[in-house]
């Protein structure tokens, strides 16, 4: 092969979607590549050159919509597929002098046809895409050192659940739904002989349209990776990454079943961190021993990181220690400045309103009293109790609200028919800053107190919100603030035509984005849920929107959130300041390509919101 040629063929090589070709596949590839060089200022793909897909050597490609918004812009190793055709609405040129290697429709369409792994890249729908993105960042756990001591026969919770090969596939799945187990071992004369999961059920039953009466052994795994009872459950953890699989039978010396190791089990043996972490701040006599157990958070996160956990039981972790830590301190409080005068609820706002908390995070909010509060009183006493919390839960490491959105700020403790007037101010009066507050206080939780209080404001200020149409709008235009990046150029993140940032705010143009979409359904429907993923679902079974953008957002949100916790986690390893600041050089071209799916999801949902509620003004 001429040099020429291996240049090429090693720029290729490491273009994200060709990096699993086998070299053979690699080798063939120059040849058949035409180099293509077009002029700045010029439409593209070029009229001439036919359908087939182009890869960026040099330069940059800009593609607008039909109102004239960016909506992409590729630079060097990033790709176009040409179908064909008109491009739609879309207009496409280059804004630099350009250099191209153009595979032609035959050659890729052989490619595919001979590479799976190729073909994932441009056949798999978004949302496949990102629910790899996720199994792919779970697979990246290390191990924690308490699963050096720990047996797999300790971990083991129940009897295996089993079926015969001949059960037909509807046999089975009762099964599973009367056990509440995701697996099933198939035994045959006493012997394993498969494993039938809920993927199996999903992908292989009803994806490929198989009837329900087929035999179970049609749709089981039948070459099983096993693991002995006596083994470390830190080897368990490496065949479930080498292997790429979540569930492991466990057998013995004499091939007699004992039943089966999940990855959720490792997960929840190691989870038992911040059961203790939970008892600890339960316990704590003091201020010194609440900081201490919130010192403990940063860690707790990059063990369950390590583990690779889910992003709802990380979430739900971290916010079951700061909520202790809260309920603690009001106890703490109360010792202190003695029993309250009138009942209270102290509300959390915000991600841990959310259940969405990771271990880098502000405190926010709020006091609701009952109406039988006297402020001359009774004032001082709750002023006391907001600040004593506060502070405490800012020795544990939960920053101070830069805005003030905080119970001890004196506007956020108020009497019930004060937040009342407040909500009603809110949404019927609606202005710039009210809509901001507005968007934190939809997520009150209550940690500590009467949880009857925010009940009996939910009851009154919910349905003034369904009933409110221009609030709805107002709200929306509100989570419409946040531009979406349009991905990675040139390692920087962009987005819009002015702004290119060194490293992405994934906090900001991640999560938040997609919990102020969850949000507004939220309010516009009455729902009383607050974790984003699961205000996604309940408004999709109320008709909010569909099923399928539903699914799409969740999966965006879970890959931001795993990917926020991941950065966080090895930052506390290198003994760093915890920050949401993601450098794009850091991560692999294939997450990368994941974000931009991302990206697109969320930036899809934002204009579908934009035309459904007719908000005018252009991003």
């Amino acid at each position: 092969m001429a040099a020429e040629l291996w240049e090429i063929r090693d720029f290729i090589a490491g273009v994200t979607a060709f990096e699993g070709l086998p070299a053979e596949a690699l080798d063939s590839l120059p040849p058949r590549l035409t180099v293509r060089y077009l002029r700045r200022g010029r439409s593209f793909p070029p009229g001439d050159a036919g359908p087939g897909l182009w890869v960026v050597r040099s330069g940059a490609v800009v593609v607008h919509d039909a109102e004239g918004e960016l909506v992409d812009k590729l630079g060097e190793a990033d790709l176009f597929l040409d179908e064909g055709g008109a491009q739609g609405n879309r207009r496409t040129e280059l804004i630099e002098d350009s250099l191209f290697y153009f595979l032609p429709r035959e050659a890729f369409e052989q490619l595919l046809g001979a590479h799976p792994s190729f073909a994932w890249r441009f056949e798999q729908s978004r949302r496949e895409r990102l629910e790899h993105a996720l199994e792919r960042l779970a697979e990246q756990r290390g191990h924690a050192d308490v699963l050096m001591a720990t047996t797999v026969d300790s971990l083991l919770r129940r009897a295996p659940v089993t079926a015969g090969p001949d059960s037909s596939i509807r046999e089975a799945a009762e099964r599973m739904t009367d056990e509440q187990v995701s697996s099933l071992l198939i035994v045959e004369d006493g012997r394993l002989v498969g494993l039938v999961t809920d993927r199996d059920l999903r992908r292989r039953c009803i994806a490929d349209g198989r009837s329900t009466s087929d035999p179970v052994r049609s749709i089981m795994t039948g070459e099983l990776v096993t693991v002995a009872p006596g083994a470390l459950a830190f080897e368990a953890s490496l065949l479930f990454s080498r292997h790429n699989i979540h569930h492991l039978p466990v057998v013995d010396a004499d091939g007699d079943l004992v039943g089966i190791l999940s990855t959720s089990d490792l997960l929840r043996h190691q989870g038992t961190h911040a059961v203790h972490l939970v008892r600890d701040a339960l316990a704590a006599p003091d201020l010194e021993a609440i900081a201490r157990v919130g010192a403990r958070l940063p860690d707790l996160q990059s063990q369950l990181v390590a583990m690779g956990a889910e992003a709802e039981p990380l979430g739900e972790a971290m916010v079951t220690v700061t909520d202790a830590l809260t309920r603690r301190l009001t106890e703490l409080a109360e010792r202190q400045l003695g029993p309250a005068p009138v009942p209270w609820a102290w509300a959390a706002l915000g991600s841990q309103g959310r259940r969405e908390q990771t271990a880098h995070s502000d405190q926010d909010s709020a006091l609701i009293i009952d109406d039988a509060f006297e402020p001359d009183r009774h004032g001082e006493w709750f002023g006391e109790l907001a600040r004593f919390v506060t502070d405490g839960l800012a020795a544990a490491g939960l920053e101070y609200c830069p805005g003030e959105t905080m119970a001890a700020t004196p506007a956020w403790r108020q009497p019930l028919s004060g937040w009342t007037r407040t909500f009603r101010d809110w949404i019927e009066q609606p202005e710039p800053h009210s809509l901001m507050l507005a968007t934190n206080f939809f997520d009150m939780r209550v940690v500590a107190g009467r949880a009857e209080l925010l009940e009996r404001l939910w009851a009154g200020v919910r349905p003034l919100a369904v009933n409110n149409t221009i609030f709805q709008r107002l709200l929306v235009g509100n989570a419409l603030a946040i531009h979406m990046p349009l991905g990675f150029f040139r390692r920087l993140v962009v987005v819009d035509d002015e702004r290119h940032d060194e490293r992405l705010d994934i906090k900001r143009y991640g999560l938040l984005p997609i919990a102020d979409i969850a949000r507004v359904h939220a309010v516009r429907l009455g729902l009383g849920e607050l974790h984003t993923v699961r205000r996604l679902q309940a408004a999709a079974a109320a008709g909010g929107l569909s099923s399928e953008a539903a699914a799409e957002l969740e999966d965006a949100w879970r890959f931001f959130y795993v990917l926020r916790a991941r950065h966080q986690a090895a930052q506390v390893r290198r003994g760093e300041a915890m920050d949401n600041l993601l450098d794009p050089r850091v991560i692999s071209g294939l997450e990368r390509d994941h974000l931009r799916d991302a990206f697109r999801v969320v930036d899809d949902h934002q204009r579908w919101m934009r035309r459904h509620f007719d908000i005018s003004g252009s991003r």
